[in-house]
């Protein structure tokens, strides 16, 4: 029997079936695991004393009216000029800014400043490129689409203040969103 090399059977199938489940199960806990993992719930807010606040320093809040069942403020914040913004700097004018999620969980925003309009419509627009106009509520907007495409944004200008309203939406929408807003003073 010099020179033959033992040989091992094959394994049993059921041998192979249980070395397949000790590997696979916890790959398939895992994965189980983690889709069950709730979404993260919305931050509702009022934005009614942030408003206010606005109206008392005399800012002619762009609010929006009458908006369908199911929309919900997520966003209201109130900026004095000179006081800390988002970053941290001093804004350089009145800033107020809303923000809206649809029943679709898009969300839509107000953003608006009494002064240095232009850094304010480049940074809500993402850098976006005008893209002609349109005409809500008897005022005339300017369009813009960001680099990517994904953001469109209507820019009303008043002077040196600016109303921003955007949303990752077509412009339809986003039109019809601004179509909601009345001023107040």
């Amino acid at each position: 029997m010099a020179g033959m090399s033992s040989r091992r059977p094959n394994p049993p199938l059921i041998h192979l079936i249980v070395a397949l489940l000790v590997v696979l199960a916890p790959a398939l806990l895992a994965v189980a695991w983690f889709q069950r993992v709730p979404a993260p719930p919305v931050n509702v807010v009022d934005p009614a004393p942030v408003i206010a606040r606005a109206v008392a320093a005399g800012f002619p809040a762009a609010v929006p009216q009458n908006l369908p069942e199911g929309w919900v403020c997520t966003r209201a914040r109130w900026t004095p000029l000179g006081e800390p913004g988002v970053g941290g700097a001093p804004v350089p004018g009145n800033t107020l800014a809303l923000g809206y999620l649809t029943p679709a969980q898009v969300y839509l925003a107000v953003d608006q400043r009494d002064a240095a309009a232009g850094a304010l419509v480049a940074d809500v627009t993402r850098q976006g490129v005008a893209e002609g106009t349109s005409t809500v509520a008897g005022r005339t907007w300017a369009r813009f689409v960001s680099a990517d495409g994904r953001t469109r944004s209507l820019v009303w200008r008043d002077g040196e203040a600016v109303t921003i309203v955007s949303g990752d939406l077509g412009f339809e929408a986003v039109e019809a969103f601004a179509a909601t807003l009345a001023f107040a003073a």
